[in-house]
């Protein structure tokens, strides 16, 4: 889902900067305002459980390969913005010390996974609740699964907007598959894979975990 550079026009990568600076900023205050002592340890170690995750890629049709992130399980322990914070250091260090991701690429990286995902668990959970679906490991369980598919769909559509925005003479100048490929190329493997992987992994942890980490959301 770590897009590179070269991929996306800088208009693309400007947006999505300031897009995530912004939102990263606020959560970074909202964080300031509710954090314990307790939530400031255990955060280290959510970030590290994250980057430990998205380091494990497997193939998938088509030739390419994908990994799940971890961050709907941070955002279930830790809260939204807890999740939002730790996930976007987590990215920064890939796409710095590890090349995962690019660095011109590094605001649509956090815009799609570190933002969208944890945004997303919170709202679907809310939805889910509101309709008085009491089970919460079937709660977690779609959340889950529609924050990490709106993820790989974001990502599909930046990627697959570039050929259609961004041309010369008729010819591509950033990523050259349009949406027809990019859609069902990212989707289907997180549809019939990675988002139902990520989602059971996260319904199996968050039990044990959240009396470990019983923190103030």
């Amino acid at each position: 889902m770590h897009i590179p550079d070269g991929y996306l026009s800088p208009q693309t990568c400007a947006t999505f900067y300031a897009a995530s600076v912004a939102v990263v900023g606020i959560a970074f205050a909202k964080f300031k305002k509710s954090v314990d002592e307790k939530t400031f340890v255990h955060l280290p170690m959510a970030s590290a459980f994250t980057f430990i995750v998205m380091m494990f890629n497997f193939p998938v049709v088509g030739g390419s390969s994908a990994h799940i992130t971890g961050i709907p399980l941070i955002t279930y322990l830790f809260g939204p913005f807890a999740s939002i914070i730790a996930s976007t250091v987590v990215l920064i260090i890939q796409a710095l010390l590890f090349r995962d991701g690019g660095i011109l690429a590094l605001g649509t990286n956090v815009f799609n996974m570190a933002i969208a995902i944890p945004l997303v668990t919170i709202f679907v959970d809310s939805l889910l609740k509101i309709s008085n679906l009491k089970n919460e490991k079937v709660r977690i369980f779609i959340s889950t699964y529609i924050s990490t598919n709106v993820a790989a769909l974001l990502t599909a559509v930046e990627l697959g907007l570039q050929p259609i925005l961004f041309t010369k003479a008729g010819k591509p100048l950033y990523f050259m598959y349009d949406l027809k490929t990019t859609i069902p190329a990212m989707m289907v493997p997180h549809l019939l894979v990675i988002g139902v992987v990520e989602a059971v992994l996260t319904v199996l942890l968050y039990s044990p975990l959240k009396n470990f980490a019983k923190i103030k959301k």
